[in-house]
């Protein structure tokens, strides 16, 4: 892999917490130019990750809120007055949508028809039709944001243009938190300036397919089918593309049925919807991943428990965190066991699952060991 893609990689990892999936699944996109949809409340970091992406890349970036009463000049330009003059209808665009390379449109359902019909050629066909003119634009990927999902169907061919989808929340865990609080605005150290960007989306076009990775996404999608799960036969083949990308980030030169796990956050119509395609995905993409995933869940909701506990009654809690140590402490050794098994990819996956279960099996360690310590001074005294 590129190392400044690397290093970007890594920096937006430490800078987002709890925002993995996202930032990998959003690097993703850019390196096969499709575009991502950030589902959730407002204050989640959204808007801040997506500027920080664009910085990473360089190139032109526009931002814009849209309500139901945003005008296209807001996203397009206004209209060239030397060009009315000549009878012709033409829109300025300079350092508005139609030149940007990267986009976040927030609350991006509230487009009027007037600006949703601009937004699906420029999204699809990467074309802005400007005078009877359609003209290339260098959007490589577009953001979209929204507190809710569209009512309705009208709004289907938007929802439908974003390859990936993902719900962000407000963070869960009080030292990711705490991080947050204290650290500066996030900005990359380092930037791909947008030439070696398509340099390394050419590598990624050069990524081999490998026959195994075909037969399980075909697999899947029949899964799919027979649970109700329905995307088009254009989100199928794009969906190659995202598994040539994942497999780039990890370092590979061919795909693995591993790529093709990112697919759960791209067939999901509701966000319910989501634990069924990931139990789908799961079992044909990545068996022993799954498992070392549903563990690590197992260890959140473990923490999560004991943090709600904690709340209620700070000194009766404590007998259920130390029973949560060990728990915490029999997961990681289910997770060494699936270690010995596994593959190269998914042995990444099951590293990644390890630091996080240490780190919450920590943050646990050091609050029994406080409340301990208060408690041995009190009988002290």
């Amino acid at each position: 892999m590129n190392p400044t893609l690397h290093s970007i990689r890594s920096y937006l990892h430490d800078a987002f917490p709890e925002r993995k999936s996202v930032i990998d699944g959003s690097l993703c996109a850019i390196l096969a130019s499709e575009h991502v949809l950030l589902l959730g409340p407002p204050g989640t970091g959204k808007s801040a990750l997506v500027r920080a992406l664009s910085q990473a890349f360089g190139g032109n970036y526009f931002e814009h809120l849209l309500t139901r009463f945003t005008t296209p000049e807001e996203l397009f330009g206004p209209i060239s007055l030397k060009a009315l003059e000549q009878d012709q209808f033409t829109r300025l665009t300079q350092h508005k949508l139609p030149e940007a390379h990267f986009a976040f449109v927030d609350e991006v359902f509230k487009a009027n028809s007037a600006i949703l019909n601009s937004l699906l050629g420029l999204m699809n066909e990467r074309l802005f039709h400007n005078g009877g003119t359609a003209t290339s634009t260098p959007l490589v990927s577009l953001f979209g944001a929204s507190n809710e999902l569209p009512d309705g169907t009208e709004l289907d061919a938007m929802f439908d243009r974003f390859l990936l989808r993902f719900e962000v929340g407000y963070l869960l865990r009080p030292s990711n938190f705490r991080l947050v609080l204290t650290s500066p605005d996030p900005t990359p150290p380092s930037a791909l300036n947008f030439h070696a960007l398509k340099q390394v989306q050419d590598e990624v076009s050069r990524i081999t397919l490998t026959d195994d990775t075909l037969d399980a996404l075909i697999a899947i999608r029949e899964q799919c089918k027979d649970a109700g799960i329905v995307a088009s036969d254009r989100r199928w083949k794009k969906s190659l593309k995202l598994a040539k990308a994942a497999a780039y980030l990890v370092g590979a030169t061919e795909t693995t049925p591993e790529d093709l796990v990112l697919l759960t956050d791209s067939l999901w119509h509701q966000p319910k919807d989501r634990p069924k395609v990931a139990r789908l995905i799961g079992p044909i993409a990545d068996p022993i991943g799954t498992k070392a995933l549903d563990i690590l869940d197992a260890a959140r909701e473990t923490v999560a428990k004991v943090d709600e506990a904690r709340a209620k009654d700070p000194k009766g809690s404590m007998p259920q965190a130390t029973q949560a140590l060990q728990t915490l402490r029999d997961q990681k050794s289910k997770l060494e066991d699936l270690a010995r098994s596994a593959g190269t990819r998914t042995t990444h996956v099951i590293q990644t699952a390890t630091v996080e279960l240490t780190k919450l099996h920590g943050d646990l360690a050091r609050v029994v060991s406080q409340n301990l310590g208060l408690a041995t001074g009190r009988a002290t005294k």
